[in-house]
């Protein structure tokens, strides 16, 4: 939002008192004289559009900034993508033990006893499972986000994490623990519907792009954590000079995670959510405490979206559209944005990277693959960290448009080795570590925070939840499908197949990106709510009154 200037708001003001303009347009007032009754909220009459509009003129000016609580509230909440990763990294330092293998070599000796040994087919089920649960997650998520908040959604979400982990801990049934990981799951999806969310609507304009990244961050901070833990923490346990991962060790971190998680009981309620609900006064109080300074244009702000979720008084507009119940069929755009970008994340081949890491690094002739392996995931923690600044810097779409080139070429590399191994062509023993490294490099700066962070900006607060719920079970369907599908492929293709496909899935992300995803730098979610989804939706006009601006030949704010 920007200050405006003293002649567009006399242009502006007959429209927005409803009057007559000088030259006898007057379309719009009729149909917003409705909206600009305003009911009572807990017994303090609400301003009219006009004066929200003068305050948010004035409020513009205030350059409000976050505070410190914004940062702790972010903490506590990225605890969520920090459980997120452990769950996806759980299972690399723990199959080992599980399928009772010695580290480093096949031998009788099993694992210690209080730990059970799975069949491969249980494993299988034990480490894909969690995928069909996070789909499940994803949508009562979704539910619980509209209907609890974010926060107490969040916080509900530690719910069934501190009883998957702490059971993972005592259970010895290898089906009870196939039960757990599900529970595991759920949770997970649960979090990464409501997370992004909630980063996106605590955080300032400034501060969305590098805080709405943060939940990658985190999530591959868990991953290098529980990798690392389990391969040379103390869950590492000797029998008989054989080395195990004790997973019930390894566990307790979870459930320690969760525990963490609760604490957003006790954080500040995402204020845009509090005002959609019509709760202007708490919408208000929260916003207080997450900015320092001149908060009078965001509040401007809430109360035109307190406004808007209200019933209309005009008797056509009620009666063909009550309030501004939006469907997420009205965001179509914003839609097809944000369940492809989840869906392009898993199609560029992440999760098998990441997971058969050590055995790309075993046939690219590493002589200690497993160090390989946590050289990447060190990688991926540092550069996504950097990508938290680099998107707000060079904007979200060029971002995409960069990983997506820089991950097709590094599957380009990596099909040649592979296929060079086999033929005895020219493959110099560093080839595959530079591709992998260059691979991780597009990843982490582009294709895994920016449809995260995406998903946060391209949706209005009315239709967030269901957006989320669709576009990460999307997410989580195509990471099962990956996940199940990779040793097929890899049979049927060959190791230099399957690498050639997803470069070809790459090459099509990044003609999807030029072509459809927007650039969102910049710009309040009202605004690319608003150029995405051209013609404008339903109740458009009164969601878009929320960026402070106006349009003198539309009447509505721009």
């Amino acid at each position: 939002m920007g200050v405006v200037d003293k002649k567009l708001q006399a242009d502006a003001a007959p429209h927005l008192t409803g009057e007559a303009s000088p030259d006898g347009v007057d379309a719009c007032s009729a149909g917003a004289a409705g909206d600009r009754k305003l009911a009572l909220l807990g017994g303090h009459p609400m301003k009219s559009h006009s004066e929200s509009f003068e305050l948010q003129s004035a409020g513009a000016a205030g350059n409000a900034t976050a505070s410190c609580r914004v940062f702790v509230a972010a903490t506590v909440a990225c605890c969520c993508p920090m459980l997120f990763g452990i769950a996806i990294g759980f299972t690399s330092p723990a199959q080992i033990s599980m399928l009772g293998t010695a580290k480093g070599k096949v031998t009788p000796i099993l694992p210690p006893p209080e730990l059970v040994v799975f069949t491969h087919g249980q494993f299988t089920i034990y480490a894909a499972i969690m995928t069909i649960g996070a789909i499940a997650g994803a949508f009562a998520g979704s539910q619980a986000m509209d209907s609890l908040g974010r926060k107490r959604s969040l916080a509900l979400s530690a719910c069934p994490h501190a009883i998957a982990w702490c059971g993972t801990v005592f259970l010895s049934d290898p089906w009870l623990l196939i039960g757990l990981r599900w529970l595991v799951g759920f949770a997970v999806g649960m979090g990464s519907a409501i997370a992004p969310s909630y980063l996106s609507e605590i955080s300032t304009l400034r501060l969305r792009g590098p805080l709405g990244s943060t939940f990658q961050l985190v999530l591959n901070v868990g991953i290098f954590f529980v990798s690392a833990a389990g391969a040379y923490g103390p869950a590492m346990q000797e029998v008989d000079g054989a080395l195990f991962c004790n997973w019930r060790r390894l566990s307790v971190w979870g459930a320690v995670f969760a525990a963490a998680l609760s604490m957003m009981m006790f954080m500040p309620e995402s204020p845009k959510w509090l005002a959609e609900r019509g709760r202007l006064h708490e919408a208000k109080l929260a916003l207080r405490k997450l900015r320092v300074g001149d908060t009078t244009a965001e509040e401007a702000e809430l109360l035109a979206a307190t406004e808007a979720s209200m019933p209309s008084d005009t008797p056509s507009t009620a009666s063909s559209d009550s309030g501004v119940s939006s469907s997420l069929l009205d965001y179509k755009m914003s839609l097809l944005v944000a369940v492809c970008l989840m869906a392009f994340q898993q199609l560029s081949g992440i999760n098998p990277v990441m997971m058969y890491a050590a055995d790309i690094c075993a046939q690219a002739g590493m002589g200690n693959a497993e160090v390989s392996s946590m050289v990447i995931m060190g990688m991926q923690v540092t550069l996504t960290a950097a990508s938290c600044f680099l998107v707000e810097a060079a904007g979200r779409r060029r971002m995409l448009q960069f990983a997506t080139v820089t991950m097709c070429l590094s599957h380009v590399g990596l099909a040649y080795y592979m296929a060079a191994q086999s033929r005895e062509w020219w493959t110099p023993s560093w080839l595959a570590m530079v591709c992998l490294c260059t691979y991780i490099l597009g990843y982490c700066t582009g294709m895994g925070p920016v449809p995260w962070l995406m998903l946060g900006e391209i949706f209005p607060v009315e239709v967030r939840g269901a957006a989320s719920a669709l576009s990460t079970s999307v997410g989580w369907i195509s990471a099962f499908v990956m996940l199940i599908q990779f040793r097929n492929l890899q049979v049927t293709l060959g190791s230099s197949g399957v690498f050639a496909l997803f470069a070809v899935f790459c090459f099509g992300i990044f003609v999807f990106v030029c072509a459809v995803a927007p650039e969102t730098q910049g710009k309040t979610v009202d605004q690319i709510v608003r150029e995405l989804n051209s013609p404008a939706p339903r109740n458009a006009g009164q969601v878009a009154f929320k960026s402070g601006d106006v349009d003198r030949r539309n009447c509505v704010s721009v």
